[in-house]
């Protein structure tokens, strides 16, 4: 299968692979210093209030880089890099990959291609938090999680194949679980969700879709 980034993963694989399991923090001896590129597996970026409650920033694919925001105030101990499912990452010492970038255009377009993905998501998520209420928040998160993690089921169904908690979709929208419990409860009785064991399931994508129009 081809890759979306070719040169950024054939730099990488230069080096040696990191494995983790899921719900692992991402990390190597020197951080700060460090760039991953994912080439298997999901992970999450995410942060922690005051409170000690969790707030995911992005989710990030195969074949990304991270972190994508090199400032150092943005790699400070108050962001985390998680894994949602087994991972395989391969580590390489920032300058190194400052030193490609500059020799390699396609390199750098290949990076400029990941921030312009990076700043869409993100500006995507602010709109929704900024003007919609907290049943389109889960609802857009439930979306996404079917886009990234979505099997087909019996009958034309979407099976998210991996266990989100409450607390999880809680952490990737910014609401409270008690809220996020409510309007679950609010998809399963319109039957827009069900349960497959502890796996969420959509009857019907396009009907789940609509509710955000």
């Amino acid at each position: 299968m081809d890759t979306k980034f070719p040169i950024l993963e054939s730099f990488s694989k230069q080096f040696k692979p990191m494995l983790f399991r899921r719900k692992e923090t991402i990390s190597d001896s020197d951080d700060l210093n460090h760039i991953f590129y994912l080439n298997q597996g999901y992970i999450r970026l995410y942060t922690v209030s005051r409170d000690g409650n969790e707030l995911t920033l992005h989710i990030f694919s195969p074949s990304s880089i991270f972190p994508i925001l090199w400032n150092k105030d943005l790699q400070s101990s108050e962001y985390y890099f998680e894994s949602l499912t087994p991972v395989e990452v391969y580590s390489c010492e920032k300058g190194k990959l400052e030193q490609l970038i500059a020799e390699k255009t396609s390199a750098n377009l290949e990076i400029i291609r990941q921030l312009t993905s990076f700043s869409e998501s993100t500006i995507k998520k602010l709109e929704l938090k900024i003007f919609g209420d907290a049943y389109e928040q889960v609802v857009a998160t439930i979306l996404d999680l079917a886009e990234y993690f979505g099997k087909a089921g019996a009958g034309g169904s979407t099976i998210i194949s991996y266990w989100f908690t409450h607390h999880d979709i809680a952490s990737l929208t910014g609401l409270s679980r008690e809220r996020v419990t409510i309007e679950i409860n609010n998809l399963i009785n319109k039957k827009l969700i069900s349960y497959d064991g502890h796996f969420i399931a959509i009857p019907k994508l396009e009907l789940l879709k609509a509710e955000l129009e």
